[in-house]
């Protein structure tokens, strides 16, 4: 049986055991984040290519994302060149493949994003897989980081029904119908 794969370009981690692909045009800093957040305790998957194909389960269909094989354990990080991450941290820091659960867009146009208090979000479709897309503005005095695992963790919330936005837009309207 075929397997039906579609390459993505960007790097893919695990970051608190959600799979996040991590795109952005050249030079915009997906490398140097990755190895931020890897060591900060995160594992990587992939690095400039990664394929993904449908795992189907009795119960469920998952999105997977692994390495070519090329590039397996292979992260390449300017000024540094190609690391090994399983040799410059561990084995255990690297995954053969992971389900993808969020993408993380780096942008470096400020005028891109809505400022409002409710973030900017979009989604993309992976081989008919709808995934969330968080867009961040990756301006270098910002702790991307930082910024990258309260998303994901915000995501995690928002997939447990804990939605601050919808918190303050009834918060929001509460105070109104009080002062009227």
């Amino acid at each position: 049986m075929n397997e039906i794969t579609q390459s993505e370009h960007g790097v893919f981690l695990s970051v608190f055991d959600n799979g996040l692909l991590i795109k952005g045009a050249a030079g915009m800093g997906k490398s140097t984040l990755a190895l931020e957040l890897i060591e900060r305790g995160h594992q990587f998957i992939s690095d400039d290519v990664v394929d993904f194909m449908i795992e189907m389960d009795v119960d469920t269909t998952q999105l997977i994302g692994k390495s070519p094989h090329i590039l397996k354990d292979l992260l390449a990080v300017r000024d540094l060149g190609v690391l090994n991450i399983s040799h410059v941290f561990s084995a255990e820091t690297c995954l053969s493949q992971h389900p993808l659960d969020l993408i993380i867009e780096l942008v470096d146009d400020e005028k891109i994003l809505e400022t409002t208090f409710t973030g900017r979000s979009s989604h993309a479709t992976i081989l008919g897989h709808t995934i969330p897309v968080q867009i961040i503005h990756a301006h270098p005095k910002r702790n991307l980081s930082i910024i990258v695992e309260i998303a994901v963790k915000n995501y995690i919330l928002y997939k447990q029904g804990q939605d601050a936005s919808t918190l303050l837009e009834k918060r929001q309207q509460q105070g109104m119908q009080s002062i009227s």
